[in-house]
């Protein structure tokens, strides 16, 4: 009887195949390791990853730098949840389920709708297009910027931020991104502050004023909190943005399950659940040990900085069978495309609105599409799965 050996380790490709494939013998051999090389763990298989993304007390979310006062960065952090640990995290968490509530976001439906016929109607003008920007980015950052209660002639701003953080994954990016990106951040701090100290003194509907009113057992968010809740609402838009972008890949690239799909339009929820699987948006997450923990046989120190590949643990054939074909009525999909645990992504709820709402509408009025890979951006997979640019040619109904 012969065993297989664990492959030598090798540092994850820049190719979407070459990658996949990287997962699938990593996940097959070693679902837990340690880079040899540089250091640190990484962790394939989809029970590990669920076990640390549970296990707050072992794998810290707090892995953010120390930064100047004065530093616009500064919005990333205070009220980011993503890097925050409990108790803080679960109290401000709180905080926000008072202001944003399931009802508060089925509310949000009409918005949403008419955003995206806005939209669609001004690309249904034209047989080929830019999807990203004229399409999935306007409808996203748009109806986030509603629901904050931005002036329309103000939603530019916020897309631009937006389009300028994406860049930063882009491998064919050669300008100074994060120049750009530091002085946007500095211009949305300063308008976002100035928003939320508005709505102090004259609340309205919308979910900014929400926020200003929220309290839970006698505690209030501070302005800086609210600022920084925004900007993470903005910027975890990107998963509605590029769920969009990576389901026209996965439709072109799976022909026979796209004829399935337009042959039964009551799979498309399924179907958007497969490509958060098969195509997971945000490919992985940090964690940083603060205790030893053992973790698919493997003992991690304390101090250890984890990455946690969302995008094999949804590949793990343990999980999911031939996790390498796409199915979109694959069930069960208990995919971890949005996290798990604690941190599981917030917005949810309104994401999966925006993408079933945006995408259900494309494809009843699209005959055919067809992606032009050559003049089309993908991002650096290792990332985030997705595009910075996808030009479309659409045969419309």
């Amino acid at each position: 009887m012969t065993t297989q050996t664990a492959p030598e380790w090798t540092s994850p490709p820049a190719d979407e195949d070459e990658l996949t494939a990287w997962f699938d013998a990593m996940c097959a051999h070693t679902p837990v390791r340690r880079d040899p090389d540089r250091g640190g763990w990484h962790i394939f298989g989809y029970q590990e990853s669920v076990h640390a993304l549970s296990n707050h007390g072992a794998f810290s979310n707090n892995l953010a730098v120390a930064l100047p006062e004065e530093s616009p960065l500064q919005l990333y952090r205070v009220g980011n949840l993503s890097w925050m640990d409990p108790p803080r995290h679960q109290q401000l968490r709180g905080l926000v389920h008072k202001a944003f509530t399931p009802k508060y976001v089925a509310g949000l439906e009409p918005m949403v709708t008419a955003t995206v016929e806005k939209f669609l109607g001004e690309v249904r003008q034209k047989d080929t297009f830019a999807y990203m920007e004229e399409f999935t980015s306007p409808i996203v950052s748009t109806t986030i910027a509603q629901m904050v209660g931005i002036p329309t002639e103000d939603h530019v701003l916020f897309r631009n931020w937006s389009k300028a953080l994406m860049s930063l994954t882009d491998p064919a990016q050669t300008k100074n991104g994060v120049k750009e990106v530091v002085e946007n951040t500095r211009v949305i701090r300063d308008y976002l502050h100035a928003h939320v100290r508005s709505r102090r003194k004259n609340p309205t509907d919308d979910l900014t004023s929400r926020l200003v009113q929220s309290e839970l057992d006698g505690e209030r968010l501070e302005d800086a909190e609210i600022a920084g809740l925004i900007s993470l609402n903005l910027t975890a838009g990107q998963t509605a943005t590029q769920t969009l972008a990576n389901s026209v890949i996965c439709f072109d690239q799976h022909p026979d399950e796209f004829a399935r799909l337009r042959a039964n339009p009551d799979l498309l929820e399924s179907a958007v659940e497969e490509v958060m699987r098969f195509r997971a948006q945000t490919t992985r997450v940090a964690r940083k040990t603060v205790k030893p923990v053992t973790v698919g046989g493997q003992e991690i120190p304390a101090g250890e900085g984890v990455s946690v590949w969302l995008a094999a643990a949804n590949r793990d054939p343990r999980k999911f069978p031939n996790p390498e074909i796409f199915d979109i009525a694959r069930s069960p999909n208990q995919h971890i495309g949005l996290g798990h645990g604690a941190h599981f992504c917030l917005g949810t709820p309104l994401a999966r609105m925006e993408i079933n709402i945006a995408l259900r509408r494309f494809l009843e009025e699209a005959r055919t599409i067809t992606i032009d890979y050559g003049t089309s951006r993908l991002l650096d997979p290792r990332l985030v799965f997705g595009a910075n640019e996808l030009t479309l040619r659409v045969d419309w109904r």
